[in-house]
């Protein structure tokens, strides 16, 4: 006999019974593709979980100025010799105790040409010195200072073009720098006037690939004893720190370099 709607007729109306576990397999499988579903649910969950971006660090303590990450070369990439063990020590690693005190900062003195400066040591440390040079890194800004002097047969002229040779070996597409606002007003050293200017390229590492935007600026002058050089090398020069640029900044902390120099501390 049919049913009401045709075919044919329901179990216990005279049809054969449903195999045994038919129901049973259907519930298996339904439970099956649930399973998966929730498996891929928490899978995707944990890839998104473990490839979300680390919180942002804070680039400086709260209340110091900011600047990017140091880019410029180590100290042992420039010119300048690094004393050995096996060397005898510079006539002048640094401040000396019988040294006048100090004006504005901490007094370096070089006996072997006898002349000195001041720096401030909120602002740069003594990163390595010896005869005739001393190297100064920023403690928070993207620099490095170089005060180099050798006997008064190198002109200002050719002292700047020996400070060129070794910047271009981490500075690429060096130019002049021509804007106003980074032109020097009277380049003197020790209120001796003198001869500089200033530039800008690409600072590289040490495989040669580009790292930031790198500014120079280098400044001689001579007392007819010896020559002096001061070369400021900033890293995003352009940056901007406190309403002016960073290049700004750091050479308004090496005036005291150029000002407090003295050319002979004899």
């Amino acid at each position: 006999m049919s049913g009401p709607f045709g075919g044919a007729p329901p179990p216990g109306y005279g049809g054969p019974p449903p195999p045994a576990g038919a129901k049973l397999g259907s519930g298996r499988i339904v439970a099956v593709f649930v399973g998966v579903l929730l498996a891929l649910a928490l899978l995707a969950a944990v890839i998104v979980f473990f490839s979300q971006p680390a919180p942002p660090v804070a680039p400086c303590q709260p209340g110091q100025p900011c600047s990017p990450q140091a880019s410029l070369p180590p100290v042992a990439s420039s010119s300048h010799p690094v004393p050995s063990a096996t060397t005898a020590p510079p006539a002048s690693s640094g401040p000396s105790s019988d040294s006048p005190p100090a004006v504005s900062g901490t007094v370096y003195t070089d006996a072997s040409l006898g002349y000195g400066f001041e720096y401030n040591p909120d602002v740069f440390t003594l990163g390595d010195s010896g005869n005739g040079f001393a190297v100064l890194n920023g403690n928070f800004f993207d620099t490095q200072i170089w005060v180099d002097a050798v006997t008064a047969d190198t002109s200002p002229g050719q002292m700047i073009a020996n400070e060129l040779a070794q910047v271009d070996r981490f500075l690429i597409a060096r130019v002049a720098d021509t804007d106003a606002y980074d032109a020097l007003l009277g380049p003197s050293i020790g209120y001796v006037r003198g001869q500089g200017g200033v530039w800008s390229g690409t600072v590289v590492g040490r495989d040669g690939t580009p790292v930031a935007p790198g500014g120079v600026t280098i400044v001689s002058s001579t007392d007819g004893r010896i020559t002096v050089a001061v070369v400021v090398i900033v890293g995003t020069p352009d940056a901007r720190q406190g309403g002016e640029t960073q290049q700004h900044q750091v050479r308004s902390n090496a005036d005291d370099i150029l000002k407090t120099f003295k050319w002979s501390t004899q």
